[in-house]
């Protein structure tokens, strides 16, 4: 867990001094602002307050006016218009949003989603040509301002198009009626940061001339959307979901309902946690977009467009069970991903991974997975036949779509942002597009390191953790890209009560440490870290970095801590490292200063086989060496050095009375008491004369 740099913002202590008494916080809270670029106290109060942030006119992005006069005649008209939407959750929530919308005008559309494995992203011929005679107006939602072609046939069967979309343009935008994009070149808009799900918010805010009415109708399912799509949550971002959560908190939109019935978030027709960012992010958008990558799409439209009860929770039972197929297909890519990478791809600063039969729905997820795990852009290729379909996620200050650009030469088509993107290429090409990425990529990226550091806001102290103290914090939320939940770190904290969770998945430990004489606890949850991998001990001494939230349920209230990463504190660490360095040096028949303290008697070794027969017995135990150390002394009376503990151990594993199998670097040892095989003299053992000749330098 500790393999990152940690690395710790400087923080202005007399700015922050200012702003925590200008404008009432709490001195962790001004130090978040002032890092964040808040400084001033108005800047600050329309920060924190949201209801001041600016919702842009609709009419400042360009086509605007062009797209509302051709639906309005869709409607006065009664044409026949479909949606064609994409399969992600930016692209349902703008489907659904926009469907709902046009029926309420009177008018009788229909949507389209395209099956992600046998129709592929985006706009597509074969599809605009079965709507050949039977639609007049196409309006795209998240999706469509590459589809060059695809406008130009549909223009000449009869179909006219209004697109909306937020992904980055090429410099060829489609012949349509209108390309509504805050990413178009000849923007004046001055927010580009919207998600698809935003831009059709503008669009019905267009059509409806009031802001105030849409988002009473749709902002639970636009903050859905936002969320989802990992969307910058400033500007009007972060106004529009602050008001869409706190609308999700009280939704009456069965299909949301269901699926926070379904993960444990409504019990009894009552909310019993709390609704944030982190429920879209990591409860709800899961199991939506698990319809379009292993299903299809239009049964997550169904979910949110339905007004029964009974069919909402069926449907949303439906897709908890797709989204654990899922995960479980999910792993077992990643898992070969990995394989691969260390065998064959470990020094390349592109990663570009190619196999056949891969899901085409979930090699993006293990696309941003790998990409984080190896602080490097990465690409998924799914084989099949003489073609491949690719997902791409990058990292930090890296654009994958330049990377793209750079390389477009040999695709067949890409799309995408920034950070992610889609892609397909010729079977014979990919290894010419590896090469030429790496080359692209190489004087761009450090190639000095394989992780980024671990970026800390500050460090925190116990009291700043109060329910008081992470309120104020939460006032920050909504969280999202460019406006990340504070990750704090806490120094020099003991661990206790180590819990399983979720069949040993997970884990939850207390932690504990004294300010100004008073001791304090709090609990943590360690997500994602097998209890039995887990390589710290009760006792142990550590630096922990965490996010802090509210444990909220059933009207109980309770800070928490959810750890990122985890070490021993600097003290323990430097004696470890004392202790492991005297040791070699004695095995080694070196002295050093003081040597004789480290040197076990007979006394010694029949104290500590006492206490390890106590401890593990032959069930085994795993126990951390510095607080086994400090616990001997404290409780039992029993002074030894680390250094000399160390030796007893490694003296009754060569004797074949003990088996020990060390874990994070050497500080925790899983120890097992082995059957004993009749009285063993200690003073043979090879290792403890080694030991004792060094001693005597």
């Amino acid at each position: 867990m500790n393999s990152r740099e940690w690395l710790v913002r400087e923080n202005d202590e007399a700015l922050s001094s200012r702003v925590a008494r200008e404008c009432s916080l709490l001195p962790l809270t001004a130090k978040i602002l002032v890092n964040r670029g808040l400084t001033e106290r108005d800047e600050i109060n329309a920060f924190l307050d949201k209801d001041t942030m600016p919702i842009h006119d609709p009419f400042l992005l360009a086509d605007m006016d062009k797209a509302v006069a051709r639906i309005e005649k869709a409607i006065a008209e009664k044409q026949r218009v479909c949606i064609y939407g994409d399969y992600d959750v930016d692209g349902v929530t703008s489907t659904v949003m926009l469907y709902q919308y046009l029926c309420s005008r009177g008018l009788e559309c229909e949507y389209f989603i395209p099956e992600r494995i046998s129709e592929g992203y985006g706009l597509s011929l074969p599809v605009i040509e079965k709507m050949k005679g039977r639609v007049d107006l196409i309006i795209t939602v998240d999706t469509g301002v590459t589809a060059v072609a695809e406008a130009e046939y549909a223009k000449s069967v009869g179909i006219d198009m209004v697109i909306t979309d937020h992904h980055s343009c090429r410099e060829t935008l489609p012949n349509a009626v209108a390309v509504v994009n805050p990413h178009r070149e000849d923007s004046v808009y001055p927010f580009r940061n919207l998600a698809g799900v935003g831009v059709v918010f503008k669009l019905l805010c267009a059509l409806e001339g009031s802001t105030e009415r849409i988002l009473e109708l749709y902002s639970d399912i636009i903050a859905v959307g936002t969320v989802a799509d990992v969307m910058p949550i400033i500007d009007e971002n972060r106004r529009i979901t602050g008001i869409g959560l706190k609308r999700l908190a009280e939704t009456d939109n069965y299909g949301l309902l269901a699926l926070m019935r379904r993960a444990g978030i409504v019990k009894y027709g009552k909310r019993v946690k709390k609704v944030t960012s982190a429920t879209v992010g990591y409860v709800l958008a899961p199991r939506i977009n698990a319809a379009g990558r292993i299903a299809c799409a239009s049964r997550a439209v169904e979910l949110l467009l339905t007004k029964n009860e009974q069919e909402a929770d069926i449907i949303a039972e439906e897709l908890c069970e797709i989204n654990k197929l899922r995960q479980t297909t999910e792993q077992k890519i990643y898992e070969q991903a990995v394989e691969m990478i260390e065998g064959s791809y470990l020094d390349d600063r592109f990663l570009v991974l190619a196999y056949d039969g891969w899901h085409q729905g979930v090699i993006g997820v293990v696309a941003s997975k790998i990409a984080e795990r190896y602080s490097r852009p990465c690409i998924l290729f799914s084989l099949d036949g003489d073609t491949a379909k690719g997902s791409g996620r990058s990292i930090k200050g890296f654009s994958l779509m330049d990377a793209l650009s750079a390389c477009g030469d040999l695709l067949l088509e890409y799309g995408g942002h920034e950070l992610a993107a889609g892609l397909s290429i010729e079977r014979s090409m990919i290894d010419a597009f590896r090469e030429k990425l790496n080359a692209y990529a190489a004087p761009l990226l450090n190639a000095s390191s394989n992780a980024l550091p671990l970026e800390i806001e500050c460090t925190a102290r116990f009291s700043d953790l109060s329910e008081k103290g992470i309120d104020e914090l939460l006032r920050l939320e909504p969280f999202g890209l460019s406006n990340p939940q504070p990750v704090l770190m806490l120094k020099n904290v003991t661990i206790h009560d180590i819990v399983p969770l979720s069949q040993g998945k997970h884990l939850r430990f207390r932690v504990s440490g004294i300010e100004n004489g008073r001791t304090y606890s709090i609990n943590a949850v360690n997500f994602g870290t097998a209890f039995d991998s887990f390589s710290y001990c009760e006792g142990d001494i550590c630096d922990i970095v965490f996010t802090a939230d509210i444990n909220e349920y059933m009207g109980v209230r309770a800070p928490q801590l959810f750890i990122k990463a985890m070490r021993l504190a600097e003290s323990e660490g430097r004696e470890l490292d004392e202790c492991n360095e005297h040791f070699e040096m004695l095995v080694n028949g070196q002295h050093y200063e003081n040597a004789e303290r480290d040197i076990p008697d007979l006394a010694d070794f029949r104290n500590i086989f006492r206490y390890i027969r106590r401890e593990s017995g032959h069930e085994g135990k795993s126990l951390s060496l510095c607080s086994a150390v400090r616990e001997l002394e404290q409780d039992f009376d029993i002074s030894v050095t680390l250094c000399k503990f160390k030796i007893i151990l490694e003296v009754l594993n060569e004797q074949g009375l003990v088996s020990l199998n060390y874990r994070d670097g050497g500080n925790n040892v899983f120890l097992k008491m082995l059957p004993s095989n009749g009285k063993i003299n200690i003073d043979e053992s090879p290792l403890l004369c080694a030991v004792r000749s060094g001693g005597k330098g």
